[in-house]
């Protein structure tokens, strides 16, 4: 056996009920007495009781002042806070959050305010908790009662909506002491369904018959749902705790089967729109394709062997011709220099004066161009315009 001091014994005391969650966020009901507000501090001490036992209670000067009004001595409250230790002492006492008077608000009010509190600080009504509701969903689990009209609005709307999702109901009760246990253990069962999104939904009804869906069992399941979850509980008017921790509320049963599921109607509709664009943009693809492709097309001609051969042919007949037309200037400007070199040639050569009367008279061949070079007895050729005839000097 351990020996402890006196203030290990309250420290161990102390931090037990700080573990223990039953502790945190307790409500306790009793009657008020010894309330009394701290001159400096702003603090309210106070204590409350029943026929058996009395607990001693503190609440901070800022959540004082947001109580609506100050309790009294005799009146029959409900205390919200956290239980703790008062170490230097050994006694417990409530560190009080809120202070709500049954008689004036309501004892279910102040419990849900209780748990709201609490669930609020675990942060389960965080917006970052919420998962999206999948858009197109192949199953979906309804929990709710099988008697109520919830299921069949829930029903008539998911079959005349999207007729292609299956709809799984889980059963619970959803009123009643029994219905916190039903209802979280058929969101459980509904989670582990395989389902898209789930449906809680129940109709409408006063508080005390939505209290189920306030309680802290309920909300935790929903919260701890891997499965998206839709709440849809009571009249559009009406909202609880389960509404908040859930990824999406809807006003009512009918409108949470709308928000689960997509028209069909509308899906068709769209089908037929994609396609259209589909037919444009494709139409559009194409002949811009077709564009590229001629101009390709253009290029390759341009750059193609065969162009390119043609074009050399085309460009040495060009030259063959060009050769050819100045060949033939040539030989034209030699045959006017050749005709005129023989015009002048016949005009200087003696042959052209035998025409005229005169005669030439050759000698072994040569000119004689002076009688003083014949001798008698020379033979000699006198060459006439029109022939020769040989003669003898005498």
């Amino acid at each position: 056996m351990s020996v402890l001091t006196v203030s290990q014994l309250n420290k161990l005391l102390a931090f037990k009920i700080k573990q223990e969650l039953k502790f945190r966020g307790a409500a306790v009901k009793g009657e008020i007495s010894n309330f009394n507000i701290h001159y400096k501090t702003g603090h309210a001490f106070f204590t409350i009781k029943d026929e058996n036992s009395s607990i001693k209670c503190i609440m901070f000067a800022g959540r004082v002042k947001k109580l609506r009004a100050l309790p009294s001595d005799g009146m029959s409250v409900l205390v919200m806070g956290d239980v703790e230790v008062y170490e230097r002492e050994g006694s417990c006492q409530i560190i009080a959050t809120e202070i709500a008077v049954i008689g004036d608000s309501g004892l279910v009010h102040a419990q849900t305010e209780l748990v709201k509190e609490k669930l609020k600080k675990l942060g389960v009504f965080e917006a970052s908790r919420k998962k999206q509701i999948p858009p197109v969903p192949k199953k979906i689990a309804v929990v709710t009662s099988l008697t109520g009209a919830a299921l069949q609005d829930i029903l008539n709307i998911i079959g005349r909506r999207y007729p292609l999702c299956t709809v799984e109901v889980y059963s619970a009760t959803v009123q009643g002491d029994t219905a916190p246990q039903s209802v979280s253990e058929a969101l459980l069962r509904a989670d582990k369904s395989g389902a898209d999104t789930i449906i809680l939904s129940r109709g409408g009804g006063s508080a005390e018959n939505l209290e189920a869906f306030n309680s802290e069992n309920v909300v935790m399941a929903v919260a701890e749902c891997n499965t998206p979850v839709i709440s849809a509980v009571g009249h559009e008017t009406d909202t609880t705790l389960a509404d908040y921790a859930a990824d999406m509320r809807a006003p009512t049963p009918s409108a949470a089967a709308e928000l689960a599921t997509p028209d069909i109607v509308d899906m068709y509709a769209s089908v037929e729109l994609m396609k259209a664009r589909l037919g444009s943009s494709f139409g559009m693809y194409l002949r811009s394709r077709m564009i590229e492709l001629e101009k390709l097309d253009t290029r390759l001609k341009a750059s193609s062997p065969k162009r390119r051969l043609s074009e050399s042919e085309k460009h040495l007949s060009e030259i063959e011709s060009r050769l050819r037309l100045l060949m033939e200037n040539k030989l034209r400007m030699c045959e006017l220099k050749l005709d005129r070199g023989v015009s002048q040639l016949q005009t200087l050569s003696p042959f052209n004066v035998l025409s005229r009367g005169y005669t030439l008279v050759e000698r072994d061949g040569e000119a004689v161009t002076s009688v003083k070079e014949l001798a008698s007895g020379d033979k000699v050729t006198v060459r006439f315009s029109d022939g020769t005839a040989n003669a003898v000097i005498e």
